[in-house]
């Protein structure tokens, strides 16, 4: 990698690593104080909206701002138009990739000891539902691919497509580990690669967004209620273990035999 190349990796590195300090420094010596003395639901909205996505994001982009990004359309190429299939097909790569890696780390992880990592039923379902349903399918969705396939994405291009994707995907799904635990830093580096691959192919953030939702949705809602009950669970290991993935490997094998070879970007 030539040396401007790796000056641009650590330059947004250490963007996303200083928008992750004020989020856990927020966490761990403002949000305490706090306690007794602002509604639970308030603290959660300062903790997991505010701070993180005005502050946090605000550092980040005086780090970046300046940076070197390729000529006025480089990404919006058009090279592929947004149809529902499109999305139907984005969809099922992304959940075929990503779901199958978290469930089965999941149950390693579950058979060496360690505590079941990721959202609970009691969080999505309970006295904070609708604050979760908004973070979620909402807040997350639209913020964090501003942040992730926009402010960041667009700068890393000038390493190329494969590399930027790869790398944006990279920064994705690090904090996710000191989140969420293993599963889900190698579940969002995979949906990472898609939803990076969708901006560049496109051109555009929406159809990012809303797979970015879409995947909420399914993971944190659909996924978590059926596990609740044994016979229901069998649906989703069925699903995210046979089905899914194989429905990935399918739409992903085809599109291989019918795309010229620089049409788009592999992921």
């Amino acid at each position: 990698m030539k040396n401007n190349n790796i000056l641009t990796v650590l330059r947004v590195f250490t963007a996303l690593a200083v928008w992750f300090i004020i989020y856990k420094c927020y966490g761990v010596f403002i949000d305490p104080m706090l306690e007794g003395r602002l509604p639970e639901v308030i603290r959660m909205i300062f903790s997991a909206m505010v701070v993180p996505y005005t502050l946090g994001i605000g550092a980040a982009y005086l780090i970046v701002r300046g940076m070197k990004k390729p000529d006025r359309g480089y990404i919006a190429s058009g090279s592929v138009e947004v149809t529902p299939g499109f999305i139907l097909k984005s969809f099922l790569i992304q959940m075929g990739m990503a779901m199958p890696v978290m469930m089965i780390l999941n149950i390693i992880m579950r058979i060496m000891g360690f505590p079941a990592q990721g959202m609970t039923f009691e969080q999505v379902w309970g006295e904070h539902k609708i604050f979760y349903l908004v973070l979620l399918l909402i807040f997350a969705p639209i913020v964090e691919e501003l942040f992730f396939r926009k402010l960041f994405l667009d700068r890393l291009l000038v390493l190329g497509e494969k590399k930027a994707i790869l790398m944006s995907a990279i920064l994705f799904g690090l904090p996710h580990l000191f989140s969420q635990g293993l599963p889900q830093l190698f579940s969002t580096f995979l949906v990472g690669l898609v939803w990076a691959d969708v901006r560049v192919k496109t051109g555009k953030l929406w159809p990012g967004i809303l797979l970015h939702m879409l995947f909420n949705l399914y993971g944190c809602y659909f996924t978590i209620f059926m596990a609740q009950n044994n016979s229901r669970a069998m649906i989703v290991v069925l699903l995210n273990l046979i089905i899914l993935p194989v429905s990935a490997i399918i739409i992903r094998l085809s599109g291989r035999s019918k795309k010229p070879a620089t049409a788009q970007v592999n992921l």
